[in-house]
C-alpha cells in the first residue's frame, strides 16, 4: 500500500505542477501580446501626430496662404474647406484644411496602418461641428490597423484631432 500512496503524491504533484506551468503560460503569452499592443498604439499615435503636425504648419485657410493682409472679411471670407484644384496630393497642401477628405496607407516595420483626416469648421463656444465658417478649424486624424482589433474583432479606430483658431497663428 505504501507503493500506491507515492505514486498518486507523485501524480498530484504532476498535475498541482502542470497548472502552475500552464498558468505562467498564460500570463507571458497575455504579457507579449500587450507588448506588441503597446508598440503598434505607439505607431498608430506617431503617424496620426505626423499629419497633425504637417497641417499645423500650412497656413490656416486658402485664402491667407500668400496673401499680404488677412482676409477682410473674418471668417466670411474664408474658403470652403476642402482641397482647390491643384493639390491633389499632400505635398501639394498649403493649408490647413486641404487635409479634409485626405487618405493613405502607410507601410512601417509594424505593418500597414490606414490613414484618413477630416477638417471641418467648429463652433468656438462648444468646439462642436458647424456648417457656418469660423474662425475655428479642427482636424481629426483616423489610424486603423488590421493587427489593432476590439473584442468583436472589428478594427480599433484611433483618432487624435486638433482645433486650430485662426488668431493663435
Amino acid at each position: 500500500m505504501i507503493g500506491y500512496s507515492e505514486v498518486l503524491q507523485t501524480m498530484a504533484a504532476m498535475i498541482i505542477f502542470s497548472m502552475i506551468m500552464l498558468n505562467a503560460n498564460l500570463m507571458i503569452q497575455r504579457n507579449s501580446m500587450m507588448q506588441v499592443e503597446s508598440e503598434l498604439e505607439q505607431e498608430v499615435i506617431a503617424l496620426g501626430q505626423e499629419i497633425i503636425d504637417e497641417a499645423r504648419t500650412k497656413a490656416y485657410d486658402a485664402a491667407t496662404v500668400s496673401a499680404a493682409a488677412p482676409p477682410s472679411l473674418i471668417p466670411g471670407g474664408f474658403t470652403s474647406i476642402g482641397p482647390g484644384g491643384a493639390e491633389t496630393t499632400r505635398r501639394s497642401f498649403n493649408d490647413f484644411d486641404d487635409y479634409d477628405g485626405w487618405s493613405d496607407t502607410f507601410t512601417t516595420e509594424h505593418g500597414d496602418f490606414q490613414v484618413r483626416s477630416e477638417v471641418f469648421y467648429v463652433d468656438p463656444v462648444y468646439y462642436q461641428k458647424t456648417g457656418s465658417k469660423t474662425t475655428f478649424k479642427k482636424i481629426v486624424v483616423v489610424v486603423t490597423s488590421e493587427f489593432l482589433r476590439t473584442g468583436s474583432n472589428v478594427p480599433k479606430e484611433y483618432t487624435p484631432e486638433f482645433i486650430r483658431n485662426y488668431y493663435a497663428d
